[in-house]
């Protein structure tokens, strides 16, 4: 046995230890996702008007994606599907952590407003 020490890299053995997914399936659930919980959305509005149910659906489908690829929905479901997180862990990830979310800071609602 020698006595000299090894040299110990935890960054190297953690990457390591940690579950990793390939990357494509990761851009296919990210992709998925996102369109599926947008169409749910426009779907359930348009059961409640089942005369103009398409207009409804269409038009709540088309409302409701930005707003969900704006709050980078679509990056945390990528993220933490690399990561290895279980599907309900990820799904309440996704949709409610603030990891990635876009930061405005004071003067640019002040612009937005005035301008």
């Amino acid at each position: 046995m020698s006595n000299t020490i090894k040299y110990y890299d935890a960054q190297q053995w953690l990457r390591e230890t940690q579950p990793k997914r390939a990357k494509l399936p990761a851009v296919l659930v990210a992709i998925f996702v996102t369109l599926f919980t947008s169409a749910v959305a426009g779907l359930l509005v348009g059961l409640c008007f089942l005369a103009t149910f398409w207009y409804w659906a269409i038009g709540i489908v088309c409302i409701s994606l930005p707003y969900i690829l704006m709050d980078r929905v679509q990056v945390r479901l990528y993220h933490g599907y690399i990561k290895g997180k279980p599907f309900w862990t990820l799904i309440t990830y996704a949709f409610s952590s603030t990891d990635y979310r876009p930061c405005y800071v004071p003067w640019w609602y002040w612009r937005w407003y005035y301008w």
